[in-house]
């Protein structure tokens, strides 16, 4: 007679364990569209109030555009957005705003009611995890595509918050920040 694994102990704790973590993982990166919500430390806001303050307080909003699936975007909020370096840095000079790119839930860009499924293709959005980068005066200036580790997120920030794009180029930037 053989033995149905399915009905062991060891098999029903694994898919226990399996279950619980993808749990945690689908809740871990989901911040309701239209609510204010901290996570690692970071006040994340709604889309049209990220673009309102950041206007106001005049500094660089980043976007973070993710899905509930993706599980780059559960590293990119652990791992970079979960640094003590960033979240200082976040704090002190950027708004930050989370969207769930698939989601259907309204919002304004520029006089235009988008849902944030369409404001993530009118930025060019393909892939998750992506970061868009607006200046203080609503000017879209730049996507970067995937994960983002800390230690090069940190220097985009940087150069895009500080203002160092009008002047020089990335690399130079780089360059200068290192010697």
């Amino acid at each position: 007679m053989a033995l149905n694994p399915m009905k062991t102990p060891a098999w029903r704790k694994r898919l226990r364990t399996a279950l619980t973590f993808s749990l945690l993982l689908l809740t871990a990166a989901r911040v309701p569209a239209g609510e204010q919500s901290k996570q690692n430390g970071l006040t994340w806001l709604e889309f049209e109030q990220a673009m309102a303050t950041a206007k106001k307080e005049r500094r660089l909003l980043v976007v973070d555009f993710y899905t509930d699936w993706c599980g780059w975007c559960k590293v990119m909020e652990r791992d970079t957005y979960g640094n003590a370096e960033v979240i200082k840095y976040a704090r002190a000079r950027l708004v930050l705003s989370k969207v769930n790119a698939e989601s259907s839930a309204l919002t304004r860009y520029k006089d235009q009611s988008l849902t944030y499924r369409q404001l993530a293709l009118a930025f060019g959005v393909r892939g998750y995890p992506a970061t868009i980068f607006i200046s203080p005066e609503g000017e879209f200036l730049t996507l970067v595509s995937g994960f983002i580790p800390p230690d090069q997120f940190l220097p985009m920030l940087e150069f895009l918050a500080e203002g160092h794009y009008k002047n020089m180029k990335y690399e130079d930037f780089l360059h200068k920040r290192k010697g």
